[in-house]
């Protein structure tokens, strides 16, 4: 262990937070040069408003620049303002080189330095309010199979490569009374009436964070202790969409926790939180909305895919062959399975590519084939997690780590079976038993 996390500490400095140099490259509009910045610090004040049933967020986000040229964010509701400095500004969506994705860009050139953008923007997708009694329910419910469904959908963000750390003051008016339960991987603090803030770890990225908020009472909720193998007690919550199952969820984390810590370290988060919505799930930081059927599948993506993080979607098959390996009880084969582009998309795309599942871990099921002498692939992850945990990661750094641990040039392998430029299958279209596409009808009614 000690050996390989010297090793990998020679490639990559873990938990530098810096990451613009993971930043897809910059590029012209017609309005000038569009550059990537690194956010360093966001504050978003969101209002939920019962009594006149809307949902305003304004945010300031602090952020450095290295090169000259107009701010990259995203958002995807229209912003009712945009200002940086002080001063307002316009702004426009934009395509992403190859129009493999879209982003919003700020049109104003900015010298490099430190800046301060301010945004205020309406809230209206999975927001729900109860005229008669005026409650307010509300998810930021994210995917990763599609283009642009992380947390861009709700507030602005920047791409998954950054990591800094957010506060989200939220507000519930139009009620006398207050009963509502907010659920969150961030420290969670109530500060006035119908006041809460939220401040989520520095190392988060914008597909780590976890926020649900219902009225007292709504779903059926369990709250327990994990006990870590590190000493510590891990604060759990479990709450379900059907009543009845509660136990049955608690049964299986607690289960599935033992066995996560036993494979991979300690659980590297200051909670554990899932909401059994009945459908197929998806993963936070320690945190996740699942069927029961995968809920064992999200919680080893609290190490890998929400600890261990990819920076960008070219990296988002690594994790996602991981769980899957673990799906099928860790198998070794002595072929890598049928060619597949995990990661040689453009360098812009932001989503998982969906051959991760299978072709991902028929790849990983070889390279434990390949390192069999050292301990197989599974003793390599549990060095790769405990050094890089909070850290992003790429494709070509998880490649060079394992040729670190194994002693095997690589490049060949990952060129025909990781990068390969293959049309897909039918059976690479067949959709995830963990993460099903969900309708916009299927998201609003888990709220």
């Amino acid at each position: 262990m000690k050996s390989l996390i010297l090793l990998c500490s020679l490639i990559f400095a873990a938990h530098a937070w810096g990451n613009l140099h993971l930043a897809p490259p910059d590029f012209d509009i017609k309005e000038g040069r569009a550059v990537f910045i690194d956010m360093t610090d966001a504050h978003h004040s969101i209002v939920f408003d019962a009594g006149r049933r809307t949902t305003t967020a304004t945010s300031e986000i602090k952020f450095f620049n290295t090169k000259e040229g107009m701010p990259i964010f995203d958002l995807i509701p229209y912003p009712v303002s945009v200002e940086i400095d002080g001063v307002a500004v316009e702004q426009k969506q934009i395509s992403l080189p190859g129009g493999v994705s879209t982003v919003r860009v700020a049109l104003k050139t900015l010298a490099p330095g430190e800046h301060t953008l301010k945004i205020v923007n309406h809230i209206k997708k999975h927001v729900m309010y109860t005229p008669i009694f005026r409650n307010v329910s509300a998810a930021f419910w994210i995917r990763d199979l599609k283009d642009r469904l992380f947390w861009e959908q709700y507030l602005p963000v920047n791409l998954e490569f950054d990591q800094h750390p957010r506060t989200m003051d939220v507000e519930f008016k139009g009620r006398k009374v207050h009963k509502q339960v907010i659920h969150a991987n961030g420290k969670v603090n109530q500060t006035g009436v119908n006041k809460w803030r939220i401040e989520y770890p520095a190392w988060y990225t914008v597909s780590a964070a976890y926020f649900h908020t219902m009225r007292v009472g709504a779903k059926r909720t369990r709250y327990f202790t994990l006990k870590s193998i590190d000493g510590r007690n891990i604060p759990a919550t479990v709450y379900t969409f059907f009543p009845w199952s509660v136990g049955k969820f608690v049964t299986e984390a607690q289960k599935v926790f033992a066995e996560l810590e036993a494979d991979y370290g300690p659980w590297a988060h200051d909670k554990y939180i899932a909401y059994g919505s009945g459908f197929g799930g998806m993963e936070h930081a320690g945190a996740t909305m699942t069927s029961f059927k995968a809920l064992d599948h999200e919680m080893l993506h609290s190490y890998f895919a929400k600890c261990v993080l990819p920076a960008n979607g070219n990296a988002g098959w690594i994790d996602e062959a991981i769980a899957s390996w673990r799906d099928y009880g860790y198998q070794r084969s002595a072929t890598p399975g049928v060619p597949a582009n995990l990661a040689g998309r453009s360098v812009y795309a932001r989503n998982t590519n969906n051959q991760a599942y299978e072709h991902g871990r028929e790849f990983l099921a070889y390279l434990d084939y390949l390192m069999q002498d050292k301990g197989g692939l599974k003793a390599f992850l549990r060095g790769y997690f405990q050094t890089y945990k909070y850290s992003m990661i790429t494709t070509e750094h998880f490649k060079n780590n394992l040729e670190f641990f194994s002693g095997l040039e690589l490049d060949q392998l990952f060129k025909d079976n990781v990068f390969t430029e293959t049309p897909p299958t039918p059976r690479d279209e067949e959709e995830s038993a963990y993460h099903p596409e969900l309708t916009e009808e299927e998201l609003e009614s888990l709220i």
